[in-house]
């Protein structure tokens, strides 16, 4: 009798598990590669799948953020209202964004800016081109999914969602 032949000698083979082992394995590996080509794509901070712009109804808003942050790292909110706006633009954020947020720097440079129980409040001078854009740098403080209120007087207002990471 060939000894190579037995899967008993020399030591006993247990094939069930052996093919067990092979399929958690393979299914590691996959699960490996979903989450790398979720990296890549964005869904744990920078690329296509964290970059959206909300815009509203009308189309005078938009807001353009990334959806997927880490907590502590500078992430940015363009605000755009499209002409014709008036001379002075009041822009407002939410108490949720005052508490979950710190802002390092808000440009242009606002004419007048207040905080109190409704949150923040921005008043801009409106572009030579008739329209607005703001750029704000802010980094979240504490992770968890962060729903944010954005208003314009005048132009309406939006709610933009936003998963922070630890």
């Amino acid at each position: 009798m060939d000894d190579f032949a037995d899967r008993t000698y020399p030591i006993r083979e247990d094939m069930g598990f052996q093919q067990r082992s092979w399929r958690a394995e393979r299914i590691g590996w996959i699960a490996m590669a979903l989450v790398l080509v979720a990296a890549l794509a964005g869904v744990f901070f920078h690329g296509p799948a964290s970059h959206r712009i909300a815009r509203s109804a009308d189309n005078y808003l938009a807001i353009e953020y990334e959806r997927f942050a880490h907590k502590t790292a500078l992430t940015h909110f363009v605000i755009r209202i499209s002409p014709p706006v008036a001379d002075q633009v009041l822009v407002r954020l939410s108490p949720a964004f005052a508490a979950t947020h710190d802002i390092e720097s808000v440009e242009p440079r606002p004419i007048r800016s207040s905080g109190g129980s409704y949150g923040l409040e921005y008043v801009f001078a409106r572009s030579a081109a008739g329209d607005l854009t703001v750029y704000i740098a802010a980094r979240p403080k504490r992770f968890g999914v962060m729903s944010l209120h954005v208003e314009v007087e005048g132009r309406g207002a939006m709610n933009i969602a936003q998963l922070i990471y630890p």
